[in-house]
């Protein structure tokens, strides 16, 4: 039996390394050791799993214990959390970790992992909520240096770029929990699949909102009360108890008098499967669910795009294809509301807007840089998290199944759902958002619009369009306030195409365009292999934008004056990817923990000290033009030397008869190479003759 037992054991283990360790986490297989004695070290008390910053050979221990990271005392699947096993190996952790050098130690049942204080056995907590998950070697180099520095300290504090890592994480594995789970549900589709998952998070989320709100009513059943139901013995009756706890919860909150009543589509999705007259989800399946989707908690404050990770697990290739609309990758809408919104860090008064918002990563994300500068400015006073509430985010998308999952998304991110409405931004037809959609009203704009021929004609008078990207870019500034700024997601036939110069004359009358970011071709691969770029402006002028039919003579150009200030350029060559519609993680590191094929994502270095994305630490004041470029790293770890950016004069852009404005035009211009007449003979020559020799063949 106790062979059996570690056989077991063995294989769980061996899955939680590989599957969440390495593939979910992104640990180095060679920085983790399982079950390897450290004699010198423990003695006879051999340690389950070791993780360090640097890899083991098998000959150099003193190397990786000095440099450890993470203990943990690894107990099979079945082992209880707080049972007879588990608080055994609490004992042994209390007395390894200190001969290890580690100030804390975990204990796992490779589903999952609580860490604890060595001093004082106290549980840990993640900037105030407990850890039950493994956690990236970014926060274990945070939380290593903090109970190093005090080592009573039981809540560890990360800011907002390592705590959406986790947060994602940690999802991410959850979400490879129920990938297990759902093996044996005949799903019609991924869709339905996806909104099933996403509809029992709302369940959970709510009771976790009621408890925020202080709105909770002790006569009424929540998510929770299920727990109750479901246990290590399957038991018909509680499985068929908590599915009616669920059903009747459901009917609760899609009543007409319900605050969560937009989220109805979603939660009737998960009653329809559950218990309608075509369920596909037995009892006894949810109460193998239940767990999982429990123990995701807490999600207020999770900071990511939610539906954008499920979608990222669960979508296949054509339907992420088709997603891809209406979502942003979360690093990429992370730092560009980064820079963009560097300015607010102190709290004032500011609206917000993205009027093509899909499921809302771009608002989530400026919602966590402003709750973090405030934080961190000492400015989140009761004003200011009413404002991020209630007043700050505006959001309009064309589909109405978007803006119930932004509301959700914003939700889970801290809230700032109230101003999310369905409608078209290019032709409101509503009144509420027609009043969203007025112009001159915000201080802020960030999207990532669609691309793509379209049926409504750009309002521009200096030239006739309808393609989207020109539509929404009209349609931006204009809603701007005069000295507003906006980062808009755009195609680069906006940036080049000859026929739209008179727009790029447009913008530079109306607005400064203060700078503009290459992104990666594969970007968002697999959603869209489109190349795009970040454009990032000022409005100083208003548009006068008069009916397309006015003749031409009667139509008035924009009375700005043309730009003055230089343009800085960056071109983002790596973002952690590779470089291909594959988009695989690269996880390319230098000696002190720094990307070297990442230049949108924060880190820790290896003493655990927290660094902002090179992006970030580059934004408006680098410029390699007189080192004649930059060093980088390709992502087969290839040294590259090229532009990477810098400010450009106005005069170089006026001086191109196009006002072309790619960075690459600038930063690594084409040398074209022009053959003579002679080489041109001898190759046509050369042609022909391979011609005849197919013709023979």
């Amino acid at each position: 039996m106790a062979q059996k037992k570690q056989k077991r054991e063995a294989l769980s283990v061996s899955r939680l390394i590989k599957e969440v360790l390495i593939d979910q986490l992104g640990i180095p297989y060679r920085q983790i050791v399982n079950d390897t004695a450290f004699m010198d070290y423990t003695q006879s008390l051999r340690p389950d799993l070791l993780i360090s910053n640097v890899e083991y050979n098998g000959q150099n221990d003193r190397e990786f214990i000095a440099n450890l990271l993470c203990y943990v005392e690894a107990k099979a699947d079945g082992c209880v959390v707080e049972g007879r096993e588990w608080t055994d190996a609490l004992r042994q952790g209390r007395r390894k970790a200190p001969l290890l050098g580690i100030p804390y130690f975990g204990i796992t049942n490779c589903r999952t992992t609580y860490f604890y204080n060595a001093q004082n056995g106290q549980r840990l907590r993640l900037n105030g909520n407990l850890i039950s998950e493994f956690q990236t070697l970014d926060v274990q180099r945070t939380l290593l240096r903090q109970l190093r520095e005090d080592p009573g300290r039981t809540n560890i504090t990360v800011g907002v770029d390592s705590l959406s890592s986790v947060s994602e994480a940690v999802f991410n594995k959850k979400l490879w929990e129920l990938k297990e789970e759902y093996r044996s549900i005949d799903f019609a589709n991924n869709t339905q699949k996806i909104d099933f998952t996403v509809g029992l998070i709302a369940l959970e989320y709510y009771e976790e909102k009621a408890d925020i709100d202080h709105r909770k009513d002790a006569s009424l059943q929540y998510w929770s009360d299920g727990k109750q139901y479901v246990g290590a013995q399957s038991d018909a009756a509680k499985a068929h108890n908590l599915r009616t706890l669920l059903v009747t919860y459901i009917d609760r909150l899609v009543d007409e008098d319900s605050d969560f009543k937009d989220f109805a589509p979603l939660l009737l999705s998960v009653r329809n499967l559950i218990a309608g007259a075509n369920a596909i989800v037995s009892p006894s399946q949810l109460q193998t669910i239940y767990p999982v989707i429990d123990s995701m908690r807490p999600m207020h404050g999770a900071g990511f795009d939610l539906f954008g990770a499920v979608y990222e697990s669960f979508a296949n290739s054509k339907e992420k294809k088709d997603f891809g609309e209406y979502f942003t990758r979360r690093h990429y809408a992370h730092v560009l509301a980064e820079v963009l919104l560097r300015d607010v860090d102190v709290f004032r008064p500011v609206k917000i807007i993205d009027p093509s918002c899909g499921t809302g990563g771009m608002l989530t994300e400026s919602f966590k840089v402003l709750q973090a500068n405030f934080r961190d400015s000492g400015t989140m006073t009761s004003a200011a998290r009413e404002h991020l509430m209630l007043s700050c985010f505006y959001g309009i998308d064309i589909r109405t199944e978007n803006i119930s999952r932004t509301r959700l998304n914003m939700f889970l991110v801290g809230d700032g759902h109230t101003n999310m409405f369905a409608d078209n931004a290019l032709r409101p037809e509503k009144p509420r958002g027609k009043a969203i959609l007025a112009s001159g009203q915000y201080d802020y704009l960030i999207t990532n619009p669609p691309y793509g021929a379209g049926t409504i004609q750009a309002e521009t008078d200096m030239l006739t369009s309808y393609r989207m990207e020109v539509a929404f870019i009209c349609r931006d500034i204009d809603l701007l306030r005069v000295g507003g700024r906006a980062c808009i997601i755009t195609p680069d036939g906006v940036l080049e195409n000859p026929s739209f110069r008179s727009l790029r004359e447009e913008i530079m009358l109306t607005c400064n365009i203060d700078a503009i970011v290459s992104l990666p071709k594969f970007a968002f691969a697999p959603y869209t292999k489109e190349k795009t770029y970040a454009l990032f402006l000022t409005k100083k002028h208003e548009r006068s934008y008069h009916a397309a039919a006015l003749p031409p003579e009667q139509r008035n150009m924009p009375t700005g004056k043309f730009q003055r200030t230089p343009v800085w350029m960056y071109i983002i060559d790596n973002d952690g990817f590779a470089n291909s519609d594959k988009r695989f993680p690269t996880r390319l590191r230098g000696q002190g923990q720094q990307w070297l094929h990442d230049e949108v994502s924060g880190y820790s270095e290896d003493d655990g000290r927290e660094r902002k994305s090179l992006l970030v630490e580059r934004w408006m004041n680098f410029d390699d033009r007189d080192r004649g470029g930059t060093e980088w790293m390709d992502e087969k770890g290839n040294t590259v030397c090229l532009r990477k950016g810098g400010f450009i004069p106005v005069d170089d852009i006026t001086s191109d008869e196009y006002l072309t404005l790619l960075p690459e035009r600038y930063l690594r211009p084409y040398e074209p190479h022009y053959v003579s007449r002679r080489e041109f003979l001898r190759e046509l020559r050369e042609l022909e003759d391979c011609i005849k020799r197919i013709i023979e063949i």
